[in-house]
């Protein structure tokens, strides 16, 4: 959604620069100062935090922005990151995306917009697309594959794991997936976040192979949103003997 904001934005010319910062759960303001400097050809010549911060904060006042703070868990501080905001904003425009309603009061946002989770033709014409499924609605099969599409509960991310985990795989698969889905969700006590977790767990165990699945949990060890160097994978999976 934010990279169709993006391209929405420059399309239309509605700013000089649209600039994206990735938050997450934990996070780290050098590294958020860095990125939207990257993006603005603004090179640091202070070592202190603050010092960073008054230089991005002339930086981001003197042009039209958006600044988009994506997946955002908690109450950001952004005058310590050089942010400027409220009646000295300049012309710097925040838009901030995150799972949290709470987060946007805290933060102080003049505009909320909820997204909802898909209608189910949506959600079903998504899965279609991504599990490479036929028209052919007269079989038994069909009717099992949309009976998982449903158990996806419209959430994109729980449909875009399964309907790719089981694409081009037979009935038994299907038949086996739709099983755990409804197992997992009557046992369900934590709604949408465990819903989530329970496809994504699917759609681990379909993976081809074990080594497969051990490159996956390497991946799992890096912090939240990590560049994670493929060499590095190679080199502990030779460590430890699992390839």
């Amino acid at each position: 959604m934010i990279k169709e904001v993006t391209k929405s934005a420059n399309e239309e010319q509605l700013f000089d620069e649209v600039v994206i910062a990735l938050v997450s759960q934990s996070p780290d303001e050098k590294k958020i100062q860095a990125e939207i400097a990257d993006k603005l050809g603004l090179r640091f010549e202070e070592e202190s935090a603050s010092g960073r911060a008054d230089r991005l904060r002339g930086s981001l006042q003197r042009k039209r922005i958006l600044l988009i703070l994506d997946d955002v868990w908690k109450r950001l501080e952004l005058n310590d990151i050089g942010i400027p905001y409220g009646d000295g904003h300049g012309g710097c425009n925040i838009l901030l995306t995150s799972r949290f309603v709470y987060v946007c009061d805290d933060m102080g946002a003049e505009k909320k917009f909820t997204v909802e989770a898909l209608d189910k033709e949506e959600a079903w014409n998504l899965f279609k697309e991504m599990a490479g499924i036929s028209n052919d609605t007269s079989t038994e099969f069909y009717s099992t594959q949309k009976a998982v599409a449903e158990e996806c509960g419209g959430l994109p991310v729980a449909i875009k794991a399964v309907a790719r985990a089981l694409k081009g795989k037979g009935e038994p698969s299907w038949d086996s997936a739709l099983g755990q889905l409804q197992r997992s969700i009557i046992k369900s006590i934590r709604g949408v976040e465990d819903q989530i977790f329970k496809s994504l767990e699917l759609s681990y165990n379909s993976l081809d192979c074990k080594e497969a699945q051990k490159v996956f949990s390497f991946c799992s060890l890096y912090p939240e949103d990590f560049d994670i160097p493929t060499e590095d994978l190679v080199r502990y999976g030779i460590g430890l003997e699992s390839f």
